[in-house]
């Protein structure tokens, strides 16, 4: 049993408790709810689908549950989710190790087999994870690469690869599938690149149609939690290290150039009041492609486990929301409903005590979250906006 506000005509709050078996609210043609106000104290009211359209605020400060709220409650709800992939990894340890232990054959091979070519390779890209002081997240340490020698970076990407924290195995397996292996090559390349094409379209990586631009204000390494903006500090948890977040780089380019694949993204972005965090997420395709190159192609709780990892990677480190993430992950075979979490969500997270508690707090985007449709503040479609830059 659990208890949910629901829109009540007879209390002067305008609300009043009530409890649902199973903590369900019920969704059949003769009773269903949406979210319709928020409390002072940010609690969802519910309405009764018909009854939800009108508005009394009540004696209670209540907020209409609009496009912001919608919006603010995805970005807590998101965040919390990230933050939990990255905090107890045993919800993604089949899919992630699978593919983790898959490249540590490969490094294995390469050190037997080529050994000067994998340590000069691995510390080209040893700035990633040595970083000279540089905030970027999945980082081993701020200590520059050269202090370190060519040997030493490859011995700490091992260890990383082997011991590391969740957010630096999935650094290293991106960095090892866009860097590593078309320099060395091997019988994987040709699975990379079947994928690349599907994964990683080409305007994802062009700055004119991609849809985003730099931030006008650019702030600083945080440990703030996930996506949420600045001011939400505190509602959710935080990062193991502070980091420079995607979503406070790049804000929305609005005179993008037009292209046909980003304006049906942007159309159903739009259309769902679902979240721009840093554009379209092309780290999601490469680190799909990488897994599939290595480790084989996957489905079903493995692929789940893997995507959650990068979920926590992306959203929980702040670079991408989650449609950023699972518009991609869904061109790989992920179940996806725009919107929606369950059923892309693996059985090892959805049968747990952290599951039951991020639903309850945020029933309103966990259950509902794909008929916020309804609280799009009718916008147009992007590709009718005048703004676009002809192609």
């Amino acid at each position: 049993m659990s208890e949910f506000l629901i829109r009540s005509f007879d209390d002067p709050r305008s609300f009043t408790p009530k409890n649902f078996p199973q903590g369900v609210l019920p969704r059949t043609s003769v009773e269903s709810y949406v979210p319709w106000a928020l409390t002072a104290d940010r609690r969802v009211v519910y309405a009764r689908t018909g009854e939800h359209t009108s508005w009394r605020g009540g004696s209670a400060g209540l907020r209409p549950y609009d496009s912001l709220v919608s919006q603010d409650r995805r970005r807590l709800a998101e965040s919390a989710l990230g933050l939990m992939a990255l905090d107890h990894p045993q919800f993604t340890a089949e899919g992630v190790g699978q593919v983790n232990l898959a490249i540590q054959k490969y490094l294995d091979h390469q050190l037997v087999t080529n050994r000067a070519a994998l340590t000069r390779e691995l510390f080209a890209i040893g700035q990633y994870f040595y970083t000279g002081g540089g905030s970027g997240f999945g980082r081993i340490d701020t200590v520059a690469k050269a202090a370190l020698g060519p040997d030493g970076v490859r011995k700490g990407i091992f260890n990383a690869l082997a011991r590391g924290r969740l957010d630096q195995k999935i650094s290293i397996h991106d960095a090892v599938g866009r860097k590593v292996l078309p320099a060395l090559g091997s019988e994987q390349l040709a699975a990379y690149n079947h994928w690349g094409p599907i994964l990683r379209q080409d305007w994802f990586d062009d700055a004119a149609k991609r849809g985003r631009k730099p931030a006008a204000q650019r702030a600083g390494a945080t440990s703030v939690g996930g996506i949420v903006r600045p001011e939400q500090a505190g509602a959710v948890g935080t990062t193991a290290i502070a980091r420079g977040r995607g979503v406070d780089m790049f804000q929305r380019d609005t005179a993008r150039t037009r292209q046909p694949q980003a304006d049906a993204y942007y159309d159903d972005v739009d259309a769902r009041n679902l979240l721009f965090g840093a554009g379209i997420s092309g780290t999601t395709g490469s680190l799909l492609q990488s897994a599939f190159a290595f480790a084989g192609v996957f489905r079903g709780e493995p692929l789940k486990q893997y995507v959650l990892a990068i979920v926590g990677y992306l959203v929980g480190g702040g670079m991408h929301s989650y449609h950023e993430s699972m518009a991609v992950a869904s061109k790989a075979g992920l179940p996806y409903n725009p919107g929606a979490y369950a059923s892309s969500l693996p059985q090892a997270f959805l049968g747990s005590m952290q599951y039951a508690a991020w639903r309850t707090d945020y029933y309103d985007i966990v259950e509902l979250g794909a008929t916020h449709w309804r609280n799009n503040a009718g916008a147009l479609p992007s590709h009718l906006s005048r703004q676009l830059t002809p192609s």
